[in-house]
């Protein structure tokens, strides 16, 4: 009996020691903020932002009562706060010693009516018995023009404010969608261009048009697979890129489409840097690419896949393609006549693949695969004053053209894994190039002339007279 008393004693002394809550009773108490500014990125108009975390500690050793936490804007802020899962803030919030809680903030910009992003700003505001404390919050709101499940007539879409793709849309049969210098096309997770008509992009060596992702913090710049790409259908045509930038999708550029009996797609692309794809830099399924001054790299698969026939001319251009999410099995570079699908097989007429002052470099042995249909064991390709990362003991090369073509382990770029796909001062790709495909593209992709000293380099890049070995471009 005694010890069944002195057990409900035991339990009645914790239940009162645990109902006992100390506060702090002194001025200025100031909880502790994980951060004392939360910085937002460009925040869209309609879009809306991400959530950030902001989290409040407890720094001492007894509770603490916070009396009212809100928005110093209240109702005209663009800012939105949760407070431990209470919305718009909260009142007579406490906080055990060494405890914390999470107040969850997001924004929703209000059109401006500028071209320009504009500065939005407003703070957290803790009061705890009239001792006043803060969070600053900041952003910038960008007006969009929204573009949702749209079939596009012919337009033309200018620089100022960013063009936000939201799903998908299709530039219509017979259509042209002209797209000027400057300006930005961001697409939203999921989102595609198709193209059954015409896209023209006309970028600038100094304002180059940008296709990427929404996403427009920097810990998502070299992310892939953030957008899908851009698909140009069979029936489109007169396709032109130039001075371009398409980044962070699944598939940059994909021609051509199965079950369609109208005349593959063609593309003209030039000054272009393809980069941070899952899958692949341009995949074509018979159709016509013309490519120079190129830059194409860190894709998952493929930097060119180019089957089912087709023709294509790639001149001075950089294929460097290295991939850290996973094992990269598949070649920079495959051609081939055919295309399996699904148990069938779709061939086509490979008029031919023509690689001309190029590097094709990576990280697997040979990073060309070059696959003919039939028992014919040639195709018409040619590979010419170029650097290839190919096994040159493989007897399947003894077969094709390799006029002046230079092989090894290593183009020596200024910074492979930092993309920075520019000669280095002992790379092995100066002056090695052929002057004949140089006179057709005498500036290289940043419009530098590669003409001025005995030959010029092979690839995209120029190594200019003095240039430095920074790791910018």
């Amino acid at each position: 009996m005694h010890r069944f008393v002195l057990f409900i004693s035991l339990i009645s002394i914790v239940a009162l020691s645990c109902s006992e809550r100390v506060f702090m009773e002194e001025e200025g108490i100031v909880p502790l903020f994980s951060e004392d500014t939360i910085r937002f990125d460009t925040v869209f108009t309609v879009a809306g932002s991400t959530t950030k975390e902001l989290r409040v500690v407890n720094p001492y050793n007894r509770w603490v009562k916070i009396d009212r936490i809100f928005l110093e804007g209240e109702g005209e802020s663009s800012f939105r706060i949760n407070v431990d899962g209470m919305p718009g803030g909260a009142e007579n919030i406490n906080i055990a010693p060494g405890d914390s809680i999470f107040i969850f903030i997001d924004l929703m910009a209000d059109p401006s009516g500028e071209d320009i992003p504009v500065f939005l700003t407003d703070s957290v505001i803790f009061d705890v018995a009239g001792t006043i404390s803060q969070v600053i919050l900041e952003a910038w709101g960008q007006d969009i023009h929204l573009i949702s499940d749209e079939i596009v007539k012919t337009s033309l879409w200018g620089a100022g404010k960013p063009w936000v793709i939201w799903n998908s849309m299709v530039v219509d049969t017979g259509e042209v969608l002209t797209v000027e210098a400057g300006a930005r096309l961001l697409f939203h997770r999921g989102a595609t261009m198709f193209v059954a008509g015409t896209l023209i992009v006309n970028g600038e060596y100094d304002n180059k048009v940008i296709f990427s992702s929404d996403r427009t913090e920097a810990a998502y710049n070299d992310v892939p697979g953030q957008w899908n790409g851009i698909v140009f259908l069979n029936g489109s045509s007169s396709n032109y890129i130039d001075n371009t930038v398409i980044k962070n999708g699944t598939s940059a550029i994909q021609l051509g489409n199965l079950f369609s009996e109208e005349a593959p797609p063609d593309l003209s692309i030039t000054n272009t840097i393809i980069r941070h794809m899952t899958v692949g830099g341009i995949s074509s399924l018979g159709g016509t690419v013309t490519a120079a001054n190129c830059d194409i790299g860190h894709c998952g698969f493929y930097a060119l896949y180019f089957a089912m026939g087709g023709s294509y001319s790639v001149t001075h251009c950089t294929i460097a393609n290295l991939w850290e999410y996973s094992t990269r099995v598949t070649p920079s570079v495959l051609i081939s006549d055919y295309y399996d699908y699904d148990g069938t097989r779709f061939t086509g007429t490979l008029e031919g693949a023509a690689f001309a002052n190029s590097v094709v470099a990576g990280t697997l042995r040979s990073e060309i695969l070059i696959l003919p249909s039939g028992s014919e064991t040639e195709l018409p390709c040619s590979f010419i004053d170029s650097w290839l990362d190919i096994d040159n003991t493989d007897p399947l090369w003894l077969q094709y053209e390799l006029t002046g073509v230079v092989t090894g382990d290593d183009p020596i770029f200024v910074d492979f894994t930092g993309y920075d796909f520019r000669p280095d001062s002992l790379s092995p790709l100066i002056d090695a190039a052929g002057t004949d495909a140089a006179l057709l593209w005498p500036t290289d992709i940043r419009g530098l002339d590669r003409l001025s000293d005995s030959r010029p380099d092979i690839g995209a890049y120029e190594r200019q007279p003095g240039e430095n070995d920074e790791k910018s471009k």
